[in-house]
């Protein structure tokens, strides 16, 4: 048997399917055509926005081989996506990828930058520009080492003044760089304070995973933040400790977070955001049995001032995300407990997660 008559033809064949082509063109309209050059028999667009999940948006091959397809238009914002190739899930086939790319544990792992004629609230500005500290300390309760970022504000350095502090938690299966990474929250928070429309305040964005990369045990979670992060923030930053300067606001799993924080402990926090999740199971207590300080309604609602609640409307990253955070939302209304909902496009996307975090913020 001739072996190069064998391998070379397969040699060709995938040489020709990782062929660069151009990466994805964002229209004037801000609809966007996505391009992929590869010997397949279907290729599948799955964005954030317009196809979340099965089918997708199916792309047609050219005469010259290429498969494109265009989308609707975009808000301005930056967006994810990837493309499904015969079942296989994999990003852009372009030589220059011309975007940062999610991490591989995330899908779709593509970012692309929709823009309009405006900067957008989340981009690097010309204005005066805080820091991102990253502090490591030993977890008695995890059990290893463990990582915080903490955002301090424009002048902090130069000043002796105590800020309020905003604890940011992440999702299920990410890390604390996610924030800052891909979440922009010290640019967010730059822009948002130059322009007046936010107070200074500390971010800190605390890793909550297990080493493994999975989830923890939630009550672990609430434990690991009030006896080691909160107190070891409090002493080595300027953190205002007073009634009515610690915040709490988490995305996905993270939401559940910092809704048992709030709700358990609402002497300490004044605020909360449940983002993109946080909801109420069938098999849940109901909230007054489950958060005991929630039946005085008028002390808890003088405590935790301000409850945000925020969701895509194709949101589906978990069984009954819809039904259930509706189902706290109405759980708060019929206990008397004050608190806002927000609901927007899109689904579960770091899209909707900046504009989730620049809403709070703006209301604290």
């Amino acid at each position: 048997m001739n072996i190069a008559s064998v391998f070379l033809p397969l040699l060709s064949s995938l040489v020709a399917q990782q062929r660069p082509v151009e990466p994805p063109r964002v229209n004037p309209d801000l609809s966007v055509t996505y391009f992929v050059n590869v010997d397949a028999k279907s290729v599948i667009l799955v964005d954030t926005v317009f196809a979340p999940g099965p089918p997708g948006l199916p792309l047609t091959r050219g005469p010259d081989g290429i498969w494109s397809v265009t989308t609707p238009p975009y808000e301005a914002g930056s967006h994810e996506y990837g493309f499904v190739i015969d079942g296989v899930p994999t990003g852009a086939l372009t030589e220059n990828n011309v975007s940062d790319r999610l991490p591989r544990d995330w899908y779709p792992f593509d970012l692309i930058e929709v823009r309009g004629s405006e900067p957008l609230f989340h981009d690097i500005q010309p204005v005066p520009h805080g820091s991102v500290h990253i502090h490591t300390f030993h977890s008695e309760l995890f059990q290893r080492e463990v990582s915080f970022y903490v955002y301090t504000p424009p002048g902090y350095e130069s000043s002796s003044q105590s800020l309020p502090t905003l604890y940011l938690l992440h999702a299920a299966i990410q890390k604390e760089s996610m924030w800052t990474r891909f979440g922009y929250a010290d640019r967010i928070m730059d822009n948002l304070i130059a322009a007046g429309e936010a107070k200074e305040m500390m971010i800190v964005m605390p890793d909550t995973g297990a080493v493994s990369g999975g989830d923890q045990p939630l009550d672990l979670v609430v434990r690991y933040m009030l006896d080691e992060v909160i107190p070891l923030v409090e002493s080595k930053y300027r953190a205002d400790s007073s009634p009515g300067s610690r915040y709490v606001a988490g995305v996905g799993a993270g939401s559940n977070r910092a809704r048992e924080l709030a709700f358990l402990y609402p002497e300490m926090f004044s605020a909360v955001a449940i983002m993109a999740g946080g909801g109420l199971g069938n098999a849940a207590a109901p909230l007054d049995v489950s958060y005991p300080k929630i039946k005085d309604a008028d002390a808890f609602n003088s405590q935790v001032r301000f409850i945000y609640i925020a969701l895509g409307q194709k949101d589906n990253h978990t069984p009954n995300v819809q039904v259930n955070v509706r189902r706290l939302k109405n759980s708060l209304d019929q206990l008397g407990i004050n608190s806002t909902f927000r609901t927007t496009t899109g689904g579960y996307t770091w899209f909707n997660f900046r504009r989730f975090l620049a809403e709070f913020v703006k209301g604290l």
